[in-house]
């Protein structure tokens, strides 16, 4: 799998669109974090044709995450600005642009947890994303479980140095994991 940070393959075509997306993606979790409010769900999220897979919808941003990665994600806020005054800056060519889209895509993946991937990329398409890592496991962790559906391409890795006896680690639960699109 590519990194998130390289943006360099998405379709020139899709550009606008994947900008949009991270961009509404990023003002949500820093107006909803400003206000000092929960960051909440977004139930409804405008999800572009470009965005290949399927979301797990309502997006929910992880508050620890989010609360760990806020300066970063206020700083790349700042650096996108300038693209969204001046759209004619919005093309594959643009390597500062790219490789920040890139970046921001990392961190709103890390914070949402899923992929976000767009038309012309050469990554697993969109969908939920667990990453954990424990010294020990002495309860039981689960990576990924679903109540009636989690669609689209998930993964889950889950990294111990050890489980003790009794502790259980389960990468997966169903009813319904579904990695069709």
């Amino acid at each position: 799998m590519l990194d998130g940070a390289d943006f360099s393959m998405v379709a020139s075509s899709a550009l606008p669109a994947a900008f949009a997306f991270l961009g509404q993606r990023l003002d949500a979790v820093l107006s909803r974090r400003r206000s000092g409010g929960t960051v909440e769900a977004e139930a409804d999220p405008e999800v572009p044709a470009e965005l290949v897979g399927e979301l797990e919808l309502p997006l929910r941003a992880d508050s620890e995450r989010l609360e760990a990665r806020l300066e970063v994600l206020e700083a790349y806020a700042l650096g996108m600005a300038q693209y969204q005054r001046d759209s004619s800056q919005l093309t594959v060519e643009n390597a500062v642009l790219m490789r920040t889209l890139g970046q921001v895509r990392v961190a709103l993946e890390d914070v949402y947890g899923q992929r976000f991937t767009f038309a012309g990329e050469a990554r697993e398409q969109t969908g939920p994303v667990s990453a954990q890592h424990y010294d020990t496991v002495a309860g039981e962790v689960t990576g990924i479980e679903a109540e009636d559906a989690i669609r689209g391409s998930v993964t889950s890795t889950i990294r111990a140095r050890s489980v003790e006896a009794g502790g259980k680690v389960i990468g997966m639960k169903a009813p319904i994991i579904d990695g069709r699109v």
